[in-house]
């Protein structure tokens, strides 16, 4: 059971370092996503027993997710440093087969939902230009490291760690769009602990706060929730292809 949740987190962590590849839909797939959430949500209020059963199941997981994204990443890397536009351009191609998938029996004439992705297009829009602001002129790759930087790297981590437990959702789709996915690809390509330490605080939180919320709002609101995650995926397509 080690060995087989071990390849599954392998699975998973090279779907979350390319965009459009969505990690929650690896773990539907490999069959855990549920136990998956469940583990995630509900550790902290869990007994001794049942946090040691979680641990259980989440040790290999996260071993092979890391040794998938610290394999995968140089090869990314490389294709970042040699061929730039063609790279982008493949990750856009490889996003817009999800987008059907998002919202698959859903009805888009159904005003709140459609008032549901205009919520999503518009927040993610807004989050760019802030960052956009913060950033000075560009996304191009960070050179200098400041706190202020350090700060924005959380939160895109938190984004893209909440992005990454939902099916059909990309975290690194949405880091790619934020300007911040070579960056990280080249930190963990070289291995560089402090920014990689301040992303991967924010993965933490957004994966324990957004798993208890998301999970919340897809019991309760699945269709209006599908139809905001809709649009902060066109939207973040959108910005990705004005930047290529």
């Amino acid at each position: 059971m080690f060995l087989l949740n071990f390849f599954k987190g392998i699975g998973i962590g090279v779907a979350n370092v390319i965009p459009g590849v969505s990690g929650g839909t690896m773990a539907v797939l490999f069959g855990i996503y549920d136990k998956l959430i469940d583990a995630i949500a509900n550790f902290l209020k869990a007994d001794k027993a049942k946090k040691i059963e979680y641990i259980k199941f989440l040790l290999p997981l996260l071993i092979g997710c890391g040794v998938g994204i610290l394999a995968f990443a140089k090869i990314i890397g490389y294709l970042y440093e040699n061929y730039p536009i063609y790279t982008k351009g493949a990750f856009i191609i490889l996003v817009l087969p999800s987008i059907p998938v998002i919202i698959k029996g859903e009805n888009f004439s159904n005003v709140k939902n459609i008032l549901a992705f205009a919520f999503g297009l518009m927040f993610v829009i807004g989050f760019f230009m802030i960052t956009y602001k913060f950033s000075g002129n560009s996304f191009a790759k960070q050179d200098v490291f400041t706190t202020l930087y350090g700060l924005k790297l959380t939160l895109c981590g938190a984004l893209a760690g909440g992005a990454m437990i939902i099916p059909g959702i990309s975290g690194s789709l949405l880091l790619l769009a934020l300007g911040e996915h070579e960056n990280i690809i080249n930190y963990i390509g070289a291995v560089n602990i402090i920014p990689l330490l301040y992303f991967g605080v924010g993965v933490g939180i957004g994966i324990l706060l957004f798993t208890k919320i998301i999970n919340y709002f897809l019991v309760n609101y699945r269709g209006k929730t599908l139809f905001v995650i809709l649009g902060i995926v066109v939207g973040s397509l959108i910005e990705l292809i004005i930047k290529i």
